[in-house]
């Protein structure tokens, strides 16, 4: 994965606030369902035929929602504007524009949902897009910021070991992917429990070995030692919400989403910067230019 191009510091730091938006909209949303709110706004795209309904019971949930929504995807929109006005890597460019074209998506997949009073696969869609979107708006804040590593720091014998736990980490990743879209199907009906429960072994083993794998192969110069614990205590800390969200408590149940996405969001860091590590080599075509 070569470097992001000369990525000026506006890009990297609407990118962090970008993204930390989106998080707070994953949040948002998880109360949404939690609380059985996603009905207590029957139209779209106006509210009870009003921009600003009064916010009064699920309707303080389900329309704050849309509120954190509008402003997640003017901020897109301008991180689109902002990379194809700023000198930096195609690569970084087309990502901003597929996240532009993702939220706007997003956005008419919210107002489906609704307008089709909660039908499972579109709540499950609309769910593990918003996953999606926020994992891609992590790894441009990843991607533009200033401590993006560089190989040629690191030995042949170092390059290696990134490779290795490179292809650990991209299994972590898209087992927590898979588990998030399991964990949907759940709380919207879609699937029963067992598949969740079996998919949380698989994403804690995989996110677990990905962590400590990464801290033991590789030398502290790689700068993987803060993300990569994170990842391992954020696994540990979601294991024991998802015993707690059984009890149906919607504050337990929204936290255990919001840790979920937080694991996803680490796990595209370890793999980007073990990308980066990797060297050149590891880069597919579409990142060389």
């Amino acid at each position: 994965m070569p470097a992001a191009g000369r990525t000026p510091g506006v890009l990297h730091r609407l990118s962090r606030v970008t993204a930390c938006a989106a998080f707070v909209l994953i949040v948002a949303g998880a109360s949404v369902t939690s609380t059985g709110s996603g009905l207590a706004v029957p139209d779209w795209p106006l509210s009870y035929g009003q921009w600003l309904p009064p916010m009064e019971g699920g309707v303080f949930f389900e329309h704050g929602h849309r509120m954190i929504a509008s402003g997640v995807g003017l901020l897109v929109w301008l991180l689109a504007f902002v990379a194809w006005r700023q000198p930096a890597a195609r690569w970084v460019r087309n990502l901003a524009l597929v996240a532009a074209a993702a939220v706007l998506f997003q956005g008419l997949l919210g107002g489906v949902t609704v307008l089709y009073g909660l039908a499972k696969p579109v709540s499950v869609a609309h769910a593990c897009l918003g996953q999606a979107l926020f994992a891609l708006l992590v790894f441009l804040a990843t991607a533009t910021g200033p401590s993006w590593p560089d190989s040629s720091s690191l030995s042949v014998d170092e390059r290696r070991a990134a490779s290795r736990v490179l292809r650990l980490a991209f299994a972590a990743s898209a087992a927590v992917f898979l588990q998030l879209l399991l964990g949907a199907s759940y709380r919207h009906g879609l699937a029963g429990i067992a598949p969740h429960l079996l998919g949380a072994v698989l994403a804690a083993g995989l996110s677990f070995a990905a962590a400590f794998r990464a801290l033991a192969e590789l030398p502290a110069k790689a700068g993987l030692a803060p993300v990569a614990g994170s990842l391992a205590a954020a696994v540990a800390a979601q294991l024991l919400l998802g015993l707690g969200a059984l009890a149906r408590s919607p504050a337990v149940s929204t936290l255990h989403v919001a840790v979920g996405a937080l694991i996803l969001a680490l796990c595209v860091v370890v793999s980007a910067r073990l990308h980066r590590l990797a060297g050149p080599e590891a880069a597919p075509a579409w990142l060389e230019h």
